[in-house]
């Protein structure tokens, strides 16, 4: 078996000095679309984490899957007033009417704010939420009672008010620029967990706050004071595509955001889930050059590919025919196809002769099939090589999908 090894190496180092030696003329083809997409909104949009381990943001996972340059003028904290008031400076002006793609993610701060930090709850008193909901039950029905009435006195007009903003954002938007798609999202829940298997999910203070938070985003049927909930005036919105976070995320918190940690936000899994619904909702017709490398490194870093199957296995499968985009070669999903991918090719091919445990696996190793024949074999390790040569010498300067499509 050893030998099988050491033959394939001895033919890969020839292949290797052959490429390096037939590097031809110059061949050119398209970088980055030159597409602008800017992005405004709250912490969500900045791409906050409490422990600061978030790979992407959807703002960067669908700007470079179009390759896209991205301008971000999200604020940690914004309400739907706070981008109002941004949206009358002269020079924010002037930037959202040059975007071709115009991503708004607010609201969220308007909800959460009142309910999350109030006279009654403090989440800043609390490392994570099970403390939090423990401290609530504690307290008992004099809390929910006292809770209840602060929030039956504030929220309908914070509802009001943050419908009234949404819809002028929306219109002030389009007056900017008419040409740009506009993709409002709605606001999720982060602290519905229905369908998680965990104790956050069968705990009554969880549930009542889980609650609260759906009336106000969602509406209450026959409720006067909550019968518009701010996702209602989201989807209605008109010129602009929804792209509906809400249902995205509903009932999956727990894996989805950093909810047990007591926060709110997104975590790495639930960006790379925004950033799939908002792809799907903005029913582009896809022209080859989408790039799913960034993707891949949140599917793959964030633990997507273990877990998320599981979690929503549709949602894996439109995710998976994603991240593979434009980034075949690249083994590392490090941005470029290198000897690092050539090596990682050359393993693969070994393993499978010898008929042990490959080092790369999963989606990973799937980028190794460079030439997508179906199989991993000398010719990808030659491919990518040749491909690195061919760049460092300034004779090819085209992705390495436009490298194998040229041959």
């Amino acid at each position: 078996m050893k030998k099988k090894y050491f033959g394939s190496m001895a033919a890969f180092l020839t292949l290797a000095a052959m490429t390096m030696n037939a590097v031809s003329a110059p061949v050119t083809a398209d970088a980055a679309s030159g597409e602008v997409m800017v992005a405004l909104g709250d912490s969500i949009t900045t791409g906050y984490s409490k422990d600061g381990t978030l790979i992407a943001s959807y703002a960067e996972l669908v700007s470079s899957y179009y390759n896209a340059e991205l301008v971000n003028l999200a604020e940690d904290g914004a309400t739907t007033a706070n981008l109002l008031t941004k949206l009358s400076d002269a020079s924010v002006q002037q930037t959202v009417a040059g975007a071709d793609v115009i991503l708004v993610t607010i609201g969220g701060n308007d909800i959460m704010q009142p309910v999350l930090n109030n006279d009654y709850i403090n989440t800043s008193q609390y490392d994570t939420m099970i403390e939090l909901i423990n401290g609530m039950s504690d307290q008992g029905l004099m809390l929910q009672t006292a809770l209840n009435v602060y929030l039956s006195r504030t929220m309908p007009d914070v509802i009001a008010e943050c419908n009234s903003n949404i819809e002028q954002i929306a219109a002030q938007l389009r007056s900017l620029n008419g040409n740009a798609e506009i993709v409002f999202q709605t606001v999720y829940n982060p602290m519905d967990l229905d369908a998680d298997n965990t104790a956050l999910a069968t705990s009554g203070s969880m549930e009542l706050l889980s609650t609260y938070v759906t009336n106000y985003l969602e509406g209450m049927e026959n409720n006067i004071l909550y019968e518009t909930g701010i996702n209602e005036t989201i989807r209605g919105l008109q010129g602009v595509t929804v792209v509906d976070s809400y249902q995205a995320l509903f009932d999956h918190a727990y894996y989805y955001t950093g909810i047990s940690a007591v926060d709110v936000h997104p975590n790495s899994i639930g960006h790379l889930v925004i950033a799939e619904s908002m792809i799907a909702a903005m029913q582009r017709a896809e022209d080859g050059k989408e790039n799913g490398t960034l993707m891949r490194a949140a599917y793959t870093g964030s633990g997507a590919e273990q877990t998320l199957s599981g979690v929503n296995a549709a949602l894996n499968e439109s995710i998976l025919g994603r991240v593979l985009k434009n980034s075949y070669g690249d083994v590392d999903a490090n941005g470029t196809v290198d000897l690092a991918d050539a090596s990682a090719a050359l393993g693969l091919y070994a393993s499978e002769a010898a008929g042990s445990e490959p080092s790369v696996t999963g989606v990973n190793a799937q980028a190794a099939d460079g030439n997508q024949d179906g199989k991993i074999d000398l010719a990808d390790a030659s491919d990518m090589l040749g491909y690195y040569a061919a760049n460092a010498a300034g004779a090819f300067s085209g992705s390495f999908g436009d490298y194998i499509a040229q041959k």
